[in-house]
């Protein structure tokens, strides 16, 4: 008896979707987990340690490298190559452990030229850095080009801390439809005619906003909007392209609805 070519096809493929289900199966899944918090007070801790922890805390929850490189020019912000070595003849009476301290939770106190005042303190939201987490940043920045050295009490108690009553600061919630925003975005706004922003756009005229959610606060997106020259230009982009009008072309309703888009671009 025969069996129709339907049937031999049916069950071939019956097979090879049973082996590639099979060898699918065989792999092991990795699940997928917010970062965990780095907790080192109280423990014992070596310098070897501490610079590790920094590094991954630079490449991952401290968001560094969107905006800084090591030993790459022409990035949005500073390239931090030898920066262990340069901090500490950064600014007279003030040690490299000092600078860099304070250049992590005090970022507008020390600008370089050049370079207009972006970012964030670290241990605020978005970024929110705990005291550990800062201390074992500082040894990674102190890795570069200089000896590591600091050491928990350098970072100041109330780094990283809760807000008042010992809870933590409350996201700030923007009225907006971020899907209306995205239209906002890609239309009215014209945004995308300078700007990515994830699977929107691809111009290369204004930064990347991509993941601008997870570097900056929500009040520095709405005041750029209404204001962007009152910010600075970021380094590496024409000055004077960002349209200040946009407060006025757009209706509220417009702006918090482009604000909502922005604030989930993480």
């Amino acid at each position: 008896m025969r069996v129709p070519v339907g049937v031999k096809v049916g069950a071939f493929s019956l097979l090879v979707m049973g082996g590639y289900a099979y060898f699918a199966n065989s792999i092991p899944q990795i699940e997928s987990k917010p970062p965990q918090e780095l907790s080192l007070e109280g423990g014992s801790v070596t310098p070897a340690q501490l610079v590790r922890a920094g590094e991954e805390i630079f490449k991952t929850k401290g968001t560094c490298e969107i905006c800084h490189r090591i030993g790459q020019k022409g990035t949005r912000a500073p390239d931090l190559a030898g920066i262990g070595g340069r901090a500490g003849k950064a600014r007279a009476g003030t040690s490299a452990t000092q600078y860099l301290v304070e250049s992590l939770l005090q970022p507008g106190a020390l600008l370089v030229e050049g370079y207009p005042n972006i970012m964030p303190a670290v241990d605020k939201p978005p970024i929110a850095l705990n005291r550990s987490e800062l201390w074992a940043l500082t040894a990674f920045l102190q890795s570069l080009g200089g000896t590591v050295d600091v050491v928990l009490a350098d970072i100041p108690a109330t780094a990283g801390a809760a807000g008042p009553g010992g809870a933590a600061a409350a996201a700030v919630k923007v009225p907006g439809d971020p899907a209306a925003g995205a239209a906002v975005f890609a239309g009215k706004g014209t945004c995308i005619a300078c700007h990515k922003a994830g699977k929107l756009g691809a111009s290369p005229v204004g930064p990347d906003l991509s993941q601008i959610a997870r570097i900056q606060t929500p009040e520095y997106i709405m005041k750029k909007i209404l204001d962007p020259a009152a910010l600075g230009t970021v380094a590496g982009y024409p000055k004077g392209v960002m349209p200040p009008t946009l407060g006025q072309s757009l209706t509220a309703r417009e702006y918090t609805d482009l604000v909502a888009f922005l604030l989930t671009l993480k």
